[in-house]
């Protein structure tokens, strides 16, 4: 095992950020090593993950320490483990974009200049910077990852903003050699997840797929940011071209959120159906009705992505590594199907 801590900051202090810390807590305090994908990533234990440094634009999480801003409104996720007094105390974020009217509605913005953050990331000595702020924040995402690069850190980039897939970032990353992965985080077990997986089982088994959809109802804010119609749009191309990534032939494929309920909270109910043929041209139709936590399906993943961009960098890779991105999100360099990207990740990282 390695014998240094990986030193992190977390940008946005939303829900998944709080699952993915309460994880972080309950699983370095030995209580067991059920629900955790990977124990070790890079040689790294989930124990050997230090988080130093926290940023928001939200007032209410601002100043408190990170044990407690994390189950501050507006956040809903379940408290599912209580953490101790980390003596992190979540300092002003960025925002360079103009808020769309729902994340205008529920945010109580104060925040400070990207020169201030460069300063709190190098004071701090963090080694990985991961992204969690709310999607369509472009300009901000863009931003945190120059920040992160002049203060020498990696960063994990979770939005959909063109982040670890434009050229000119991924660059500046391998000149100051250091890595940058994204875009756009694919949960464990969301809908893209087990649609692109299913596309994989059926074609393992002679089936063609012909089409099929994918509609996602869900509370909290990130799917009421998602009601805002540039970014819907924007998030169902996302969705669509990963799930297209599985089948090179012609295939009909739909995929995006279709609304906001809001006393779903953090959780999602994703609809799917596949209409494919079989034996003679036969029919088959599949209809699927998935529910699951957004905050609990980004856990494993985002543990899983520090390590591996700690372990990236320590093996002497900068800019963007494209078997982690490959491994842990949507909108990649590289075309990729979801099991082949599991199993290189997987051979590189986990054994």
């Amino acid at each position: 095992m390695p014998n240094r801590k990986i030193r992190v900051a977390f940008i946005g202090i939303g829900n998944s950020a709080s699952t993915t810390l309460q994880g972080l807590f309950y699983y370095s305090s030995g209580r067991g090593k059920d629900g955790l994908w990977h124990p070790v990533v890079g040689g790294y234990g989930v124990g050997d993950v230090e988080v130093v440094a926290a940023l928001d634009i939200d007032s209410r999480k601002v100043g408190k320490d990170l044990s407690e801003a994390i189950f501050s409104e507006p956040n809903i996720v379940e408290k599912r483990f209580e953490i101790p007094k980390t003596g992190v105390v979540v300092e002003k974020g960025l925002l360079e974009d103009e808020l769309n009217p729902y994340l205008a509605s529920a945010l109580k913005v104060v925040k400070q200049d990207k020169n201030s953050i460069v300063e709190y990331l190098k004071k701090h000595r963090v080694d990985v910077v991961v992204n969690t702020i709310s999607s369509g924040l472009d300009k901000s995402s863009i931003a945190y990852a120059e920040a992160s690069c002049e203060a020498g850190a990696s960063f994990v980039n979770t939005t959909p903003t063109s982040v670890a897939t434009n050229p000119d970032i991924v660059e500046s990353f391998k000149k100051r050699r250091v890595v940058v992965v994204g875009d756009d985080l694919m949960s464990q077990l969301g809908g893209t997840a087990l649609h692109r997986g299913l596309v994989y089982f059926l074609k393992s088994r002679g089936i063609k797929p012909v089409r099929s959809y994918q509609l996602d109802v869900g509370g909290g804010l990130e799917t009421l940011n998602t009601m805002y119609e540039d970014l819907r749009d924007f998030k169902k191309q996302v969705k669509t071209s990963s799930i297209a990534e599985e089948v090179n032939e012609g295939w009909e494929v739909v995929s995006g959120t279709t609304d906001y309920v809001d006393f779903l909270g953090n959780n999602r109910v994703t609809y799917l159906q596949f209409n494919a043929t079989g034996f003679m041209g036969s029919s088959i139709i599949i209809n699927i009705n998935l529910r699951s936590n957004d905050g609990m399906n980004a856990g494993n993943i985002i543990l899983d992505l520090i390590r591996a961009v700690a372990k990236a960098r320590e093996d002497g890779l900068s800019g963007n590594v494209n078997e982690i991105s490959n491994y842990g999100f949507k909108k990649t360099l590289e075309r990729k199907r979801i099991h082949e990207a599991t199993m290189v990740f997987e051979s590189k990282y986990c054994r």
